[in-house]
């Protein structure tokens, strides 16, 4: 019987009804080789035999596990698990992760207790790079650039679908994931240790289904995805209640409509005055040009690609240049209020554009 003090890792992993998903994650976490881990799965009010389920495929490997029961909230599913951790490090995982290679989390511990002593610090965290799982080969470059964003440690490209590595003790810095809204938990807390700390790239990759992309389409999600960003950023958190309606409202459908959500844009951008409309379209111009290194950085990946490396090998010398000579042109006050009415222009522009389609 291992006991507290041996526990290498506490791995949590939030969960509502994933009975589909979840033992199979179960199973590649039992591979794992040369570390001493626990799984502890953190359920929102499965009804579907999610527990259930993951306790018969623990039992059957032989690994770790304990449930717990959690009000229904990632946010406040993973604090909880969090609470039950008898390790002092913690990796939270989705229940939809894929794992290949039985040596992840030993070679990711090791890159981990090495970074801290550099640092001399606590207040690292660490994510993966991502793998899509697709079905179909198009959009190629699109996933390659995808894929090349998670293996950076920027602000708005590490999400929950990458895994979160930290302390406990660290996690308690930073007040534990924010459960006062029911969505982005993932990039406040990214964002904070952005702020306060250090992000890392662990060694390997984990994967996660891109069956939302293809269904949906890569170029209509992404989109959809940054002006959740945004819209996090900037505060404009009423976009996010008005958003989950006019997703529920897409149905079966096989390609997203971006064309509701652009409509509750224009309407809740304006709903508090002109002067807070401006305000609202300056801080996302601010936004824009915070991310547009995205722009030298996919023409890096557009050349790596060509040679064959791997998303995230190869040289970044456009990225390089754009931070040393561009960025700290374009995030001055004219250059942000340029590219909000550029923005805006754009905005308007895909507003008439899907409401012709529509």
């Amino acid at each position: 019987m291992i006991t507290t003090s041996e526990y290498e890792l506490s791995v949590i992993i939030p969960a509502l009804n994933e009975a589909a998903s979840l033992p199979a994650l179960i199973h590649a976490l039992a591979q794992q080789q040369s570390i001493r881990f626990e799984v502890i799965i953190a359920d929102g009010g499965s009804h579907d035999g999610t527990v259930d389920c993951c306790r018969a495929t623990a039992e059957s490997t032989q690994i770790s596990f304990q449930s717990i029961s959690a009000p229904t909230g990632r946010a406040r599913q993973m604090n909880a698990g969090s609470h039950h951790a008898r390790a002092n490090d913690l990796l939270f995982l989705h229940a939809d992760t894929t794992i290949d290679d039985p040596m992840l989390l030993a070679n990711a511990s090791d890159f981990m207790q090495r970074a801290r002593t550099e640092s001399g610090a606590d207040k690292v965290a660490g994510h993966f790079a991502l793998r899509f799982i697709r079905s179909t080969n198009e959009n190629n470059g699109g996933y390659y650039f995808y894929e090349a964003k998670t293996t950076l440690n920027r602000r708005d490209c590490i999400n929950g679908d990458q895994g979160f590595w930290l302390s406990k003790n660290y996690l308690q810095q930073l007040g534990g994931f924010d459960d006062s809204l029911d969505y982005m938990e993932d990039a406040r807390l990214a964002n904070k240790i952005c702020d306060h700390g250090r992000w890392i790239t662990l060694p390997g990759k984990v994967g996660t289904s891109a069956r939302r992309f293809e269904a949906e389409g890569l170029q209509q999600r992404q989109t959809l995805n940054a002006l959740l960003c945004n819209f996090e950023r900037i505060g404009l958190h009423s976009f996010f209640d008005a958003a989950k309606a006019a997703y529920r409202q897409q149905g079966q459908a096989d390609t997203l409509n971006l064309g509701p959500f652009l409509r509750i844009i224009h309407r809740l951008s304006f709903a508090e005055g002109l002067r807070k409309a401006l305000r609202y379209w300056l801080d996302t111009g601010s936004y824009v040009a915070e991310n547009a290194w995205q722009l030298a950085f996919q023409r890096d990946c557009q050349r790596n690609q060509r040679a064959g490396c791997a998303p995230g090998a190869g040289q970044h010398n456009a990225l390089k240049f754009y931070d040393l000579s561009i960025g700290p042109l374009i995030n001055s006050l004219p250059a942000r209020v340029t590219t909000a009415l550029l923005t805006l222009l754009w905005f308007y522009g895909l507003l008439i554009i899907t409401r012709f389609r529509s």
